[in-house]
């Protein structure tokens, strides 16, 4: 979610892409947002809005819910960097 409680463009673009081409999801899943989570250290901003469904990964609302903060690309790019290189 994004601060303004609507629904955030990667998430919806996720969405329809998963209803019209096959794919793997890449670090947006339910045990990576709970690592990113563990690893984010400082106070991450809350969530706000309305949740959603992740077809590619239903256990993925359950762990945004359980957590409820945002994870920023920022926290993470280290990961996201040695995925790629």
């Amino acid at each position: 979610m994004d601060g303004t409680g609507c629904l955030p463009s990667r998430w919806v673009i996720a969405t329809t892409l998963h209803q019209h081409v096959p794919w793997q999801p890449w670090r947006y899943t339910a045990d990576e947002y709970r690592a990113a989570v563990a690893a984010a250290g400082s106070a991450p901003l809350p969530l706000t809005g309305m949740s959603a469904l992740s077809p590619w990964d239903p256990d993925l609302a359950t762990a945004l819910a359980e957590h409820g903060v945002r994870i920023e690309e920022e926290v993470v790019l280290d990961s996201l960097l040695a995925d790629l290189g």
